[in-house]
């Protein structure tokens, strides 16, 4: 049974509804790309009749007595819930409304009038407010864009699709320029239908589609894009450049396809998936898709050696790969004795291997000789064609031979400059080799092609489930009408979790403090906490009170919380005593569940850092171990943490915390919020010493202010 998708892509029929003949208009470009393109039957639609582009127009799609497979919508919007009622009688299976004046244009009412209608008729829609689409291989270019003024890529491996119709054009003209061959592109306009999780679980499936490549504005899917994207990228590349990650982009990007776009940074991890490789430029966006339409993916970059013809752009490069944690590698002495003979006297050798400005080809291929007997994974070839030295006729040639050697060796060059430099590259291109104009390109091309270790345990895996244990105190929260739990119920859950707290007690009253302190016999220092409902911040208001030496002046701090409580006229459930652990280094753990992504997980710095310094990163609760390991690399307490001693052990500690939270999330949907900060290392064992969480509704009213 055929995917409604495949009507999309390969039609049997099609109507291209609005087509004109009027030169410039948009009805116009898409009728000429269909025409030149696509081999099905054609029917064109417009009300005035007669011919366009010397194909008899039919004046409504009630005119037409054959089935239409696709409808290519290009009319004012108002008219388009009309042409999907017509549409019915045509079996029509898939329609592209190109119209803009929908959402985007704050007429959501015409938007949802639209999308019931193309229900009601069993019509799939792709947009509206989109420029279409393009499958090379079938072929068929259903796309306005003019093809004198931009590139249309050559037929290929690389799927790509765009939020944006305007930088879809871009970027199509862009890997025409470029030499990247096109599988499929799909501008999704305002996704009202067919939705980019839809697609890319289509492409998955699609064995001419090799890397995909995935311009995204707002993350309005959520959950379902993150498991499509983790489907996806569990078998092939993924590049993904973003915008709306400052305040003012995401304002751009609500207004531009009127969808809600989700914080930045927490948008930013959440898309930090084994398999995805996120760019944050339009050239590192290209050069991705360029690496990865040409070579093969790496499983391992232990060996990388670099050759240039220009020693400033050598030092850029190893800067640029060392900042992106790339390792250029060290030679051996008897290998730097055998390119001695090659590399010039008054030339020092190292990585890159510096030939010199009058460096002609063959010693470019001399020293690649020497090279690939050391059976390096990555080789990069830095030629700065300016050099009258330079033969590049003869490096073409040269080029021509390396293409032989890129089933087992990965070769990427490196080719800066103006209109010759660029002829150039478009010439080398054309050979099969990936051309990088700068080394951000560069550091972008080996960063996609490194291929990831299969997805591993997901971190909330290393965590049995205890739910039976966490209920009660759940339960007994919510009925009692709070959602707010206090903060040694959220220490009993993370210890029933297997989390580590501080030794300690409640007590309600000076005498119960007494009896209590000599029963627990807890060791001073002390640290005593208010215990109300009605505090998110203890600290804030003067709530905590550290380092306490002796029994006196224990119950000093319990009198003067007391009074805290009465003069500021909230509720005083008594003081939470614990011993005082001195771990260090604190840091933030935290978990809740997002309106569009679901249940995240996040670490940081403890304490006001996580606020003050934002040194906090995110990930999906369900991230896998080495997905956790990243994220937390990515916070500056990070390298803290590698300075301690049993750094791995450490390390262990710290995911399996994380693991906690998500498992909490994961088992009690009653949960909105875990919030430990700080937790910290002691006796190499993580240690809780606030945590908070918060409930959903609670089960009745609550004076909770």
């Amino acid at each position: 049974m055929r995917n409604t998708l495949d009507y999309l892509f390969n039609p049997s029929s099609l109507a291209v509804i609005g087509a004109s003949d009027k030169v410039g208009s948009l009805g116009r470009g898409l009728a000429e790309n269909i025409l030149s393109t696509y081999t099905g039957k054609i029917y064109f639609v417009n009300r005035r009749g007669g011919k366009i582009l010397g194909l008899e127009a039919f004046r409504s799609v009630k005119e037409i007595s054959d089935i239409i497979d696709l409808a290519l919508i290009i009319t004012p919007s108002h008219t388009v819930p009309e042409i999907l009622d017509e549409l019915r009688e045509k079996e029509t299976k898939v329609a592209v409304i190109y119209s803009g004046g929908f959402r985007e244009a704050g007429r959501e009412d015409l938007e949802r009038e639209v999308i019931e209608k193309a229900k009601i008729n069993r019509i799939r829609i792709l947009g509206p407010n989109c420029v279409g689409f393009i499958d090379n291989w079938t072929p068929i270019n259903a796309t306005f864009v003019s093809r004198e003024r931009q590139g249309i890529p050559r037929k290929g491996y690389v799927s790509l699709i765009s939020q944006s119709g305007a930088l879809g054009s871009l970027f199509l003209d862009l890997m025409s320029y470029r030499d990247i061959g096109l599988r499929r592109f799909i501008s999704v306009g305002n996704a009202s239908d067919i939705k980019i999780s839809e697609l890319i679980r289509y492409l998955v499936n699609d064995p001419d589609t090799r890397a995909l490549g995935l311009y995204i504005e707002s993350i309005a899917e959520g959950r379902e894009l993150i498991e499509s994207l983790r489907k996806f990228s569990s078998v092939k590349p993924i590049v993904i450049l973003r915008g709306g990650r400052s305040s003012r982009g995401s304002k751009a990007a609500l207004s531009h396809v009127a969808a809600l776009s989700a914080s930045p940074k927490l948008v930013d991890g959440v898309l930090r998936i084994s398999g995805i490789t996120q760019v944050y430029t339009i050239r590192e966006f290209l050069a991705s898709m360029e690496a990865l339409e040409k070579l093969e993916r790496l499983l391992s970059l232990e060996k990388i050696f670099a050759i240039t013809n220009t020693g400033g752009m050598g030092v850029l490069v190893s800067d640029a790969l060392d900042i992106s944690g790339i390792e250029l590698t060290d030679f051996l002495d008897n290998q730097l004795r055998e390119l001695r003979s090659i590399v010039p006297p008054y030339m020092s050798i190292g990585n890159p291997i510096d030939l010199s400005g009058d460096a002609p080809t063959e010693r470019f291929r001399e020293v690649f000789k020497i090279l690939i007997k050391y059976k390096p994974d990555l080789l990069i070839i830095i030629n700065q064609p300016q050099t009258s030295a330079m033969d590049t006729e003869n490096f073409v040639l040269f080029a021509e031979e390396l293409r032989n050697y890129l089933k087992d060796l990965r070769i990427l060059l490196l080719v800066s400059g103006g209109e010759y430099a660029r002829n150039f590259a478009s010439r080398l291109r054309k050979i099969g080799l990936p051309v990088a104009e700068d080394p951000h390109e560069l550091v972008a091309m080996i960063r996609s092609l490194r291929k990831d270790i299969i997805r591993g345990v997901r971190v909330v895996d290393l965590v049995e489930s205890r739910r039976e244990m966490v209920n009660p105190i759940v339960l007994n929260t919510l009925l009692s009408g709070r959602n707010l739990l206090l903060e040694y119920e959220s220490k009993e859950i993370l210890s029933r979790q297997g989390l580590d707290i501080p030794k300690g007690f409640v007590a309600r009253s000076l005498n119960e403090l007494k009896d209590l302190f000599y029963e627990k016999k807890l060791v001073f220092p002390v640290v005593a906490k208010i215990v109300s409902p009605d505090i998110t911040h203890k600290s804030s208001i003067g709530g905590v009170v550290l380092g306490i030496r002796n029994f006196e002046e224990l119950k000093k701090a319990f009198i003067n919380l007391y009074e805290l409580a009465r003069n500021r006229g909230i509720r005083f459930l008594g003081v939470l005593v614990e011993e005082m652990i001195r771990g260090s280094p604190e840091f933030f753990v935290g978990g809740y569940r997002h309106e569009v992504f679901g249940s995240v997980v996040s670490f940081g710095s403890g304490g006001v850092f996580v606020e003050l310094l934002e040194d906090v990163a995110f990930r999906s609760y369900d991230a896998d171990i080495a997905e956790i390991y990243s994220m937390i690399s990515e916070t500056m307490i990070f390298r803290l943490l590698s300075r301690i001693e049993k750094k791995e052990a450490t390390l262990s500690s710290i995911i399996k915390t994380i693991g906690i939270v998500s498992r909490l999330l994961e088992d009690n949907p009653e949960i909105k919020e875990i919030d430990i900060n700080p937790a910290t290392l002691y006796q190499e064992k993580v240690y809780v010493l606030d945590a908070r969480i918060i409930l959903g509704n609670p089960l009745k009213s609550s004076s909770v202010y």
